[in-house]
Formats: structure tokens, C-alpha cells, sequence
């Protein structure tokens, strides 16, 4: 019935102080953590985990959920050490974490640095570097001039642009993948010109992704038709049944013929400095060619993210960045059950908010098909344009082997060495 999960432990893992993890510390890890703001986020519908014997345990749901596994074996789902937790408390565990991983923590200087040395207890494959020292460097062209210079190893998430000038570098590599954020264009339709469905329809049709990918992205990101990228769970295209709006001026010019639009100042907020700023322009130019007065309204982030939650603007861009790589985390901004400032369309209706949480139960086809029809709803009445997936980026020394780029912006230490 999808409601209990149960799993055998590895054994003979360590805890970095040496204790053995078992069962005991995976009770105590998802109790305490879903009382927190991670855990209800990521493990929907979690209430309980009974211990089985020492290996083994049975987590529980209060309803199905169809991403409960995923988010167990996503990056926040790991695993804390009960006995040390009682020893030293929330505090100082955050301060002096232990893990079970292939690196041990070994200091923290805030605003520097952070040290990591190699578990020599590793359960898997030991690894070829022994210490690890990630370095806070906030100037991105002291960034790149130490990576060749050699004074750094590696730059994790590099822009796009940095990447593009490295090339021919033969000192220097690097490697790009789609990651779990999607760069979507939300329209209050609460206020302004927006509150016309016409005009919405207009800003849909009137702008070229594929110009976005191509002027912003080097080419490398994909265009999406729905609010949710290739790599979720549940992911739906037009092959399942999405309906796609193709770039079209003419129609767009029509729409807005139809509409209440009277020439006044439409504004696109974006957060200044970013790239979001970069996509805001091109869609800038695509929307005046089409009639509409469209300026971008670049502002400090603490000022972009106040206008969205209060309600404020026009129409904003977001990279929205999904640690649960589920359709679900994607679409935790249509549901009328999230905060109001999380409901980023506004929508009021109820009718995706109820496909929504029928989606979170369901499984395979029928899952698929439920968004699906939630993605069609937004498509036809035009609360947002998706626009292309955001990339995660990482530069290296090509004296390196086995750094990759990864979805979630994730740098697996162990997997790295030098040649």
C-alpha cells in the first residue's frame, strides 16, 4: 500500500569516532530531524521508523508518497551518530560534524576555510587524496586565476561564460551538467497587465527559449515546456501528453491585440549581478519587439526575493533549485497548501492544488498523467513560462581525474585524484 519501507543496513560502517552505525542512529536521525524544516520538506508524510534489530528498520508514512525513497537516499537523508549527538549536543555537532563518509571533518575557520582528511575506516573505496581544503574565495576572477595559476585545484560551479573562456587552456578543464534547477519566468496575474490572461498569453508565445540557452547557456541547457526539469522523477513531455506553446510573434502580437494592454511599463525582477539578469534581457528585447514596454528591474537579492514573497511584482524569474529531484519539490509552487508566498503563481482555484497532492500518491503512468493534466492547466492559463534548465558547472586542473559535474552541485572527493 505504499505506507512502510524497509531497510537493511550495511554492516561494519563507522562513524568517524569509530562507533559502528546501526540501526539506533537511523531511529534517531529521521525522529529528530523531521521535527525540523528539512525533514518535513523532504520526507513528506513521515511518522515513524520502528527498529527491527540492529541492521534493520521499518519507516512508515501516514499516507503514500510516491519520492519517499528518493529523498532517503538524497543528500540530506544521511545518517547522524546518536551517541555523539547525545554527547555533545546540536551545537557542537554542527560545529564538529562526523559522518560515515570517505572524509572526515577536521576544522572549520568561518569565512576561510574548511579542512577534510581521508577516513582511513572508509567502508568503500579508499581515497587517493588525503586532505581537502575548500577555500571561501568570493572574487570569481581570483577564482579563476588561481585555478591557472595552480594555487587552486578546483572551482566548483564556475558560470557558464568562465567555463567558455578556459577552453584552449591546456592547464584547465572543465565539465557542465543539467541540474535539478529550472530558470521559470512567473506571472502575478493577481496585479497589472498580468491580470489579463490575453496579455499572458502574449508574453508565452512572444518569447525564444532556445535563444536563452543559446546566448546565456552556451547551448548546453535544454528548453523546457513545463516547470519541472528532464531529470525529476515523473518528468512529462509532449510525448506524455504536455501541451508545448511555440515561439510565435505573430501570435504573440495577436494575443496582445486582444488584451487590456495600454503601452504602460511591464517589469521583469530578477536579482542583480546574475545570470537570471542576462536571461531577463534577452526576453527584454524579445517583448518590445512584440509591443510590450518591458523593463528589467535588477535589485539586491533581499529585495527580489521580499517582492515575490510579499506579492509585489509584476513578473519575476526564478531559478528554482529542487534538492528532492521529484516533480513533487517542483510543484511545491502551485499547491494551495504551502505558505502564500511559496504559491508562486497566486493560482486560487484549488483544482491544481488537489491534482497535486493526488500525484504525491500515485505511482508510474498514472502519476505521470496527473501532471501531466496539472501542467496543461498552468500552460493554458499562462501563470508561467518554463524556460530552460540551469546548469551545474565545475573547473579543474587537468592534471585531475574523476571530477564531474553533478546535478545538484555535489563534489564527490572520493571518486577525485591526481594523475
Amino acid at each position: 500500500d505504499g505506507l512502510e519501507y524497509t531497510f537493511h543496513l550495511r554492516k561494519g560502517v563507522k562513524f568517524h569516532n569509530g562507533q559502528e552505525m546501526t540501526a539506533e542512529d537511523v531511529k534517531f536521525t529521521y525522529d529528530y530531524g523531521f521535527e525540523g524544516p528539512i525533514g518535513t520538506a523532504l520526507f513528506v508524510n513521515y511518522k515513524q521508523c520502528d527498529i527491527i534489530d540492529d541492521y534493520t528498520v521499518k519507516m512508515t508514512l501516514s499516507s503514500p508518497y510516491a519520492a519517499f525513497p528518493y529523498g532517503v537516499a538524497s543528500r540530506l537523508g544521511g545518517i547522524a551518530c546518536k551517541a555523539y549527538f547525545d554527547e555533545v549536543g546540536d551545537d557542537e555537532y554542527v560545529k564538529n560534524p562526523i559522518g560515515t563518509g570517505p572524509y572526515k571533518f577536521v576544522e572549520w575557520v568561518s569565512g576561510d576555510h574548511t579542512t577534510l582528511t581521508a577516513n582511513e575506516e572508509y567502508w568503500g573505496t579508499k581515497p587517493s587524496i588525503q586532505n581537502i581544503i575548500i577555500q571561501i574565495v568570493a572574487d570569481t576572477n581570483t577564482q579563476v586565476l588561481g585555478l591557472q595559476n595552480g594555487d587552486y585545484d578546483v572551482v566548483r560551479n564556475p558560470s557558464i561564460d568562465v567555463c567558455t573562456r578556459l577552453d584552449g587552456n591546456a592547464d584547465v578543464a572543465w565539465d557542465s551538467t543539467l541540474s535539478t534547477g529550472r530558470i521559470t519566468l512567473y506571472l502575478n496575474d493577481w496585479t497589472g497587465a498580468c491580470k489579463d490572461i490575453n496579455f499572458r498569453k502574449a508574453v508565452q508565445a512572444g518569447i525564444d527559449k532556445q535563444m536563452i540557452n543559446d546566448g546565456v547557456y552556451a547551448g548546453r541547457s535544454e528548453v523546457l515546456n513545463v516547470d519541472m526539469c528532464s531529470n525529476y522523477l515523473s518528468f512529462v513531455t509532449e510525448a506524455d501528453g504536455v501541451k508545448v506553446v511555440p515561439y510565435d510573434q505573430e501570435a504573440a502580437k495577436e494575443y496582445l491585440s486582444k488584451s487590456s494592454y495600454n503601452g504602460e511599463e511591464f517589469a521583469l525582477s530578477v536579482p542583480s549581478g546574475s545570470a537570471l539578469e542576462s536571461v531577463a534581457k534577452i526576453i527584454q528585447a524579445q517583448l518590445m519587439e512584440i509591443g510590450i514596454n518591458c523593463t528589467v528591474k535588477a535589485t539586491d537579492y533581499p529585495t527580489y526575493s521580499g517582492e515575490w514573497k510579499d506579492r509585489t511584482y509584476e513578473a519575476y524569474i526564478l531559478n528554482n533549485l529542487c534538492s528532492l529531484v521529484d516533480a513533487d519539490g517542483m510543484y511545491t509552487g502551485h499547491r494551495l497548501d504551502r505558505e502564500a508566498w511559496e504559491n508562486r503563481v497566486f493560482q486560487r482555484d484549488g483544482e491544481i492544488s488537489e491534482i497535486l497532492l493526488k500525484a504525491r500518491a500515485a505511482q508510474g503512468d498514472a502519476r505521470k498523467a496527473l501532471y501531466v493534466e496539472a501542467c496543461n492547466i498552468v500552460t493554458e492559463e499562462a501563470y508561467d513560462v518554463p524556460l530552460v534548465n540551469d546548469l551545474a558547472t565545475i573547473a579543474y586542473r587537468s592534471n585531475m581525474s574523476g571530477v564531474k559535474a553533478h546535478c545538484l552541485g555535489n563534489m564527490y572527493f572520493g571518486d577525485w585524484s591526481f594523475n
